[in-house]
């Protein structure tokens, strides 16, 4: 019999059935937390302000905004410092090829160190002088065409003498006005005309002045438009302002003037008319004596100067003249020559110059070297300093000269004369005869030397305070070396030979400063840049900062995408 199969089973356990409800609850619990904090970051991003998504752009931005600011301000900042500067300060760069836009540095240095107080006046209001005004006042002088650009420049110039030495005042004064009222008064016998520039300095209470009229500033040059119906016009062909100006500063401070006599009365012609110049900018008073019989030069006289004399000279007057170089003893006096080709052989003044151990000869020099002399001319040429320690020709690189005497020195040294030679020809040279013309072809026929161009003779002996007392002589083998037509260029040294010669002769080359006229010929600013400066504007604008730019803008641009 089967068994009786419980059909009513136990019960289970609490336990049991309680296990599944509880796991069923945590894990329910667990996902409502889980619920809630999601909720809850939900509501913490929802009340958060969105982000934006070109954030760091803005911040890039905002960094370029600031250095742009920067940057401008530096600008505005650099702008009004220069301006600052610049009312004290030069502070253009002159990129003409003969520096006709600036002062020249010789004349700046001197300008720094200039102590005693000068006042330039310009009879003019600066608009007028630049404008119309002046234009209309150079009519009185003939002139016919428009200058403006030369007055232009005279202003530009004149601005800047009060940036080399606060002690220079610069005044333009309206003819109008009652200050130049007063100013005429003052000056009541000196006739001031419109565009005068007067230059003034008082020391211990005595003013001492200088006025410098439309022709001390301005070479004029004849214009044969009009000659044909019988006028006679000119044109402004040149500026001579800075040497007018600084030259009269210097006068109106130095209380020295240099007097030399100048000796015409054995000359045929009169080569002198530039060198009187020259040396009038420098405070020379030159007085012309044309007697054709000197017997004697007063001792008042620095030095004597002969040029080009085509007669001889008598005993009596070689005698004077040595009488002034010995000057009772004292010595102190000096003697330029300057020799002529077309003069006949001179024996009383050559005896004379050869006791001072200058040699002349006959003849006239020719150089045989196509390279060192002009085109077509192998009797203009290139001569060249002797030494390079001397103290007159230090720093100068050649002179050129035509109708060149033959000379060579009787000595070196005898007694208390010691000859030196200054400027010398090149090797390449030989003596031609009296009349060779330019196509001479003989010139293998006779010996190729250097011959000295510029002699100086120095007779030296000491007082009896044992100080060094000296005469001089210099003779030079052309007169062209003070009437070249080459002599305006820069870089010929004639000029500043003559000078520093004539200093020397007068015993003022330790004195104070040398002024070499410059004249500006070129009215235009861009016919005076060279065009090797030129080149190099053209380079910086064309391509450096073009370039450059392009470069900058590339690495700010990879900067910024990377960052």
């Amino acid at each position: 019999m089967e068994e009786n199969k419980n059909l009513n089973p136990e019960p289970v356990k609490a336990e049991e059935t309680a296990a599944p409800d509880d796991k069923a609850a945590k894990k329910a619990e667990k996902e409502a937390k889980k619920a809630a904090k999601k909720a809850e970051r939900a509501e913490k991003k929802a009340a958060k302000p969105k982000k934006l998504k070109n954030e760091a752009l803005l911040r890039r931005g905002g960094y370029s905004v600031a250095i742009t600011a920067a940057v401008l301000a530096g600008l505005i900042v650099l702008n009004v410092l220069v301006n600052a500067l610049s009312k004290r300060f030069v502070l253009e760069f002159d990129m003409s090829s003969q520096k006709e836009n600036s002062v020249s540095e010789e004349n700046i240095d001197y300008l720094k160190g200039l102590k005693d107080e000068v006042t330039v006046t310009v009879c003019a209001e600066e608009e007028g002088y630049t404008g119309g005004y002046m234009s209309y006042y150079a009519q009185k002088y003939g002139v016919s065409s428009d200058a403006s650009d030369y007055y232009k420049q005279t202003v530009k110039l004149l601005d800047k003498y009060p940036n080399y030495n606060k002690n220079i005042k610069l005044n333009y004064v309206d003819t109008q006005s009652s200050e130049f009222t007063e100013i005429s008064q003052k000056y009541s016998n000196e006739t001031l005309n419109y565009g005068d520039i007067i230059v003034s300095s008082s020391k211990d209470g005595n003013e001492r002045y200088k006025i410098l009229g439309f022709e001390d500033i301005y070479n004029l040059s004849e214009d044969s438009t009009y000659a044909a119906y019988g006028y006679s016009m000119s044109t402004v062909s040149g500026n001579n302002v800075e040497t007018a100006v600084t030259s009269a500063i210097a006068y109106v401070t130095s209380s020295k003037t240099k007097k030399v006599a100048l000796l015409t009365g054995h000359s045929k012609d009169d080569y002198t008319a530039d060198y009187q110049t020259l040396l009038k900018a420098n405070n020379y008073d030159i007085t012309v004596i044309s007697d054709s019989m000197v017997s004697s030069v007063p001792s008042d006289y620095d030095a004597v100067i002969i040029a080009a004399p085509t007669t001889d000279f008598l005993g009596g007057e070689l005698d004077a003249l040595s009488e002034f170089l010995e000057n009772d003893g004292k010595l102190g006096k000096g003697l330029l020559f300057f020799a002529s080709d077309s003069a006949p052989y001179l024996t009383n003044l050559y005896d004379f110059l050869s006791q001072w151990g200058i040699s002349v000869g006959e003849g006239v020099l020719f150089e045989t070297n196509s390279q060192n002399h002009i085109p077509d001319d192998p009797m203009t040429m290139g001569v060249y300093p002797a030494s390079s320690d001397n103290d007159i020709t230090s720093g100068m690189q050649l002179c050129i000269t035509g109708h060149n005497v033959p000379f060579t020195t009787a000595f070196d040294s005898e007694g208390s004369i010691t000859v030196t030679k200054l400027i010398s020809s090149l090797e390449s040279t030989v003596a031609a005869p009296v009349g060779t013309a330019t196509d001479w072809t003989g010139a293998d026929d006779y010996a190729k030397q250097a011959y000295p161009a510029v002699i100086e003779a120095k007779k030296m002996e000491y007082d009896d305070d044992n100080n060094e007392i000296a005469s001089y002589v210099f003779a030079f083998d052309s007169y062209e070396f003070i009437s070249s037509v080459y002599n305006e260029q820069s870089s010929v040294s004639n000029k500043n030979l003559t000078l520093a010669c004539a200093e020397r002769a007068v015993g003022a080359e330790n004195t104070g400063i040398s002024f070499v006229s410059k004249t500006i010929t070129n009215e235009s600013y861009s016919d005076s840049v060279s065009e090797s400066s030129a080149n190099v504007i053209r380079i910086i604008f064309m391509f450096i900062l073009p370039i450059a730019s392009i470069a900058a803008g590339i690495y700010i641009f990879i900067r910024r995408k990377n960052a």
